[in-house]
């Protein structure tokens, strides 16, 4: 991963876990991937996490 690539999920991971009218679980899966993202894991690791934090976003707004 570039590190404008790094740079950009860190800003929209750190957006999304520090903004208040969000659910709960978004939040939460956005905090996990910031937390993969600046651990500097594997590539795998950054995308799975980011890949959650889509999908729980996916999955609360379907469910509202």
């Amino acid at each position: 991963m570039s590190e404008e690539e790094r740079k950009a999920r860190r800003t929209l991971a750190y957006r999304v876990s520090a903004f208040d009218a969000l659910p709960r679980p978004v939040q939460l899966a956005a905090a996990a991937a910031l937390e993969a993202i600046d651990q500097g894991t594997d590539a795998e690791q950054v995308e799975a996490a980011m890949k959650d934090l889509a999908l729980t976003a996916y999955d609360q707004r379907c469910s509202h």
